[in-house]
């Protein structure tokens, strides 16, 4: 559940409920406070805003400004709490009352007459859940999808092989691991396919988190086709170092993509130096290096993999942005 704002249920009042805004002076609170107001034909109908432990002081000082105003008037005040639950008290006689726990945006408690207000309330607070769900997938997309097939992969993979930790090499052959001898006879997916195979479960989990938290960053950056198009090449390139220099290895996994994308934000960075913070671009060459050099200092981790990859994502990327930049300008 997301939270909703006193200053974002104002703004609903003011744009789709035809409220206009007062301001009146608190001697409580040392400040201006604010209080939505809306004409009708026999007075006026005020919303306040408040918390719960000022509910008292806040709903007083309300009554004292409208009553200037020199109108009937209806004052309700959507009450914020932290409680599970509201009981009803005499604090404030002449205000009804809509009590909202500020943790969960949800209503605990209703007077009849700010039924009106609580529909208003619960219709701003869907539209902003549905809004934060849009926003999460929108960069991540992709990224779900690409996460989604490996992991699928890998507990195909898993449950042929009957061990989720450590993944029968035959299994991972038959499913398209990069093998030159196989590859050399004309096998040449083998170059893709490796890298949607993972070898046990922390290799699994530890390429995914990786790639959940680069691909969105990606995916706004280049948008959805490019982050597919760099994604595939650095896959493909990563292999190809691989199959040269390590003409032995059964390779499997995801980090030579992965190392791509990382290589694709440098690309990035660089084209748009003059525009960055320029400890972006030293964060990058940081990870860069504490990765590779991790994967240095750990056996059977293809390094050249890596390394095919990092350069093949810094080719498309450069390539990718600068076109994109071009067609734009």
């Amino acid at each position: 559940m997301i939270r909703i704002k006193r200053d974002e249920i104002y703004k609903i009042l003011l744009d789709r409920e035809n409220f206009y805004m007062k301001q009146y002076y608190s001697n409580f609170h040392k400040k201006e406070i604010f209080l939505a107001i809306k004409e009708l034909k026999d007075g006026i109908y005020c919303i306040l805003i408040c918390d719960e432990e000022n509910e008292q002081i806040d709903c007083l000082e309300a009554v004292q400004y409208i009553k200037t105003l020199g109108k009937a008037f209806s004052l309700n005040m959507i009450i914020l709490s932290d409680k599970e639950e509201y009981t009803h008290t005499d604090n404030s006689p002449m205000a009804n009352k809509l009590v909202i726990n500020r943790n969960r945006s949800s209503v605990i408690y209703c007077d009849n007459s700010c039924i009106p207000i609580r529909h208003i309330f619960e219709n701003a607070n869907h539209e902003k859940n549905v809004r934060g769900e849009e926003k999460f997938f929108k960069d991540k997309s992709l990224t779900l999808i690409l996460m989604g097939i490996n992991i699928i992969v890998f507990l195909l993979t898993a449950f042929l092989s009957g061990n989720f930790i450590d993944i029968d090499s035959k299994v991972l052959l038959y499913f398209g691991a990069k093998y030159n001898i196989l590859i050399q006879q004309g096998q040449f997916w083998r170059l893709l396919t490796c890298a949607f195979l993972h070898s046990g479960l922390i290799h699994i989990a530890c390429n995914m988190y990786s790639l959940y938290i680069i691909g969105p960053q990606i995916q706004q950056v280049y948008g959805t086709y490019r982050y597919f198009i760099v994604y595939i090449f650095s896959c493909i390139a990563a292999s190809i170092l691989s199959y040269i220099m390590s003409p032995n290895s059964l390779s499997v996994g995801a980090s030579g993509g992965i190392f791509g994308l990382v290589g694709a934000l440098l690309a990035f960075a660089i084209i748009e130096r003059n525009r960055i913070n320029k400890n972006y671009i030293s964060s990058l060459i940081q990870i860069i290096i504490i990765n590779l050099f991790i994967g240095l200092s750990i056996k059977n981790i293809d390094n050249f993999a890596h390394v095919g990859g990092l350069i093949g994502g810094i080719t498309a990327g450069y390539i990718t942005y600068r076109t994109m930049r071009k067609y734009n300008e």
